[in-house]
């Protein structure tokens, strides 16, 4: 399965010491990787707001690089109201939900889910954000910041 990195996973890239470990705990199977142009804007302002150098600059362009990078356009906005609105738990093609209350989301990762769910890509996160999704709309994959630690 060919997978969707998570902006807080290209952070933990970006912050590596060890880039190829790291990689064989984010993705084992020697995926096709893609990211989103969200990922991207949200990852390069990150280096902004934290005043990276020139160094981590370049080695972040050359890892962006060897990835796929998915641009939005108009076929990803009915996909970005159906996971919103399912989010909420007001979507009408959903008879019941497996959580009780609204899961507010981020409008980039609404973009972010978006984009899993319309290439049929697994979603690699470190955090709880998309877990309402797993199995719905995508599979989401959660690695644990622990599993990540030694390459930090």
């Amino acid at each position: 399965m060919n997978l969707l990195l998570d902006t807080n996973i290209l952070i933990a890239i970006a912050r590596s010491r060890n880039v190829n470990g790291l990689m064989q705990v984010i993705n084992p199977e020697n995926s096709q990787i893609y990211i989103s142009i969200v990922s991207e804007a949200e990852i390069r302002s990150f280096a902004i707001k934290n005043k990276w150098g020139v160094n981590r600059l370049t080695a972040l362009g050359n890892f962006l690089d060897q990835l796929r990078i998915v641009d939005i356009d108009q076929s990803h906005v009915a996909t970005y109201a159906e996971i919103d609105s399912f989010s909420q738990r007001l979507n009408p093609a959903f008879a019941g939900y497996h959580f009780n209350t609204p899961r507010n989301m981020g409008k980039n990762d609404l973009w972010i889910a978006s984009l899993a769910s319309l290439l049929g890509l697994t979603l690699v996160t470190t955090d709880s954000d998309f877990d309402h999704l797993n199995n719905i709309f995508f599979e989401v994959r959660k690695i644990k910041p622990a599993e990540l630690a030694e390459f930090l």
